[in-house]
């Protein structure tokens, strides 16, 4: 049986890598607290939305057996739901997470699993009703070493719903536009940055930012970086 002082010892070493990702707070125990390496945005529309309503029924069968049960639905309710081309943003502290893990190799397989996670993981509820199994036309990893840029601004305006050549390739020409004029406006050099995506359209643009690659290969290029850096400052 661990004491008080083992078992808090036990607790703030060791972490694992979700705790070293995203934090932990203790209200009652702050030297146990975790501070999370990193940063998810919600994901933002890049053109007007409107939800609709998909009305359901639950039927019970059991009425059916009992004379003194009313007839109908158990249950009848909504779901609100939209169909949006989305801009997703996230960011890891790689300094954070090594310090939080302590350890360089624990450090790169994070960065690489949470980069994959990130790219093709989909949400599990609803999926029956949805089947939302989508992949992104086109994804952006940008390492740097100055504060982490969300590129939001790109669709501060949104995207028509008529515009030549559809939404997804306006979107990403926006999104390319956006990042070459922040990076000349605040001086930004990039350590390096790799893009991947389904049709060239989807991907020129943003070729003029970063290397061309695929999913696999672009999840080890990361994982190497992070781990050179880091042998760098052992």
């Amino acid at each position: 049986m661990w004491s008080k002082q083992e078992a808090r010892a036990r607790a703030d070493r060791q972490h694992s890598v979700d705790v070293s990702l995203f934090g932990r707070m203790v209200a009652d125990a702050t030297d146990l607290n975790v501070d999370a390496a990193c940063q998810v945005a919600h994901a933002l529309s890049v053109h007007a939305v409107d939800n609709e309503y998909d009305y359901f029924t639950a039927v019970d069968d059991h009425k059916k057996a009992d004379d003194e049960e009313d007839a109908g639905a158990g249950m009848i309710g909504t779901v609100e739901f939209n169909s949006s081309t989305l801009y997703r943003y996230a960011t890891v502290d790689v300094d954070r997470l090594h310090d939080n893990l302590g350890d360089a190799e624990a450090t790169r397989r994070a960065v690489e699993a949470f980069t994959r996670a990130f790219v093709s993981s989909m949400p599990t509820g609803k999926q029956n009703t949805f089947a939302n199994r989508t992949l992104p036309d086109a994804v952006l990893v940008i390492v740097r070493e100055t504060q982490s840029i969300n590129l939001v601004g790109a669709f501060e305006e949104a995207i028509d719903d008529d515009v030549e050549g559809g939404r997804v390739v306006a979107a990403i020409g926006r999104l390319a536009e956006h990042a070459r004029e922040l990076h000349e406006a605040f001086d930004e050099q990039p350590v390096d940055a790799w893009v991947f995506g389904v049709g060239e359209k989807k991907v020129a643009p943003l070729a003029e930012l970063a290397r061309r690659g695929t999913f696999d290969p672009t999840v080890r290029a990361v994982g190497a970086l992070v781990a050179d850096r880091l042998a760098g400052q052992a």
